[in-house]
């Protein structure tokens, strides 16, 4: 599975502040000539103010990724566009917005 993009969208925190939560979308490259397709997942996770919550919720899509049958068993692997580090964004987030 080769990931060209990723973005997020419906991003927000929760009303307690604890959690944030969005939907990460992933533009897999089509297989064959075929054409690339979207898959989104809806994540959750902590909210920390050491680390950008979008990295977090890029994060915590990943890890659901992993999990797939496919990517689990090794009969498939993750890979990413050259020059894309999805997890590399850890520096601290803006106080000010929260978004970082």
């Amino acid at each position: 599975m080769h990931i060209k993009d990723i973005s997020i969208s419906s991003f927000d925190r929760s009303v307690d502040g604890k959690l944030v939560q969005g939907d990460v979308v992933f533009l897999i490259a089509g297989e064959q000539g075929d054409q690339d397709q979207r898959l989104r997942l809806s994540c959750e996770t902590p909210f920390s103010p050491r680390l950008r919550s979008d990295a977090a919720l890029i994060g915590s899509a990943i890890a659901k990724l992993r999990r797939l049958p496919g990517v689990r068993s090794g009969a498939e692997r993750l890979t990413f566009e050259p020059g894309m580090r999805p997890l590399a964004s850890q520096r601290a987030m803006d106080s000010r917005t929260g978004t970082g």
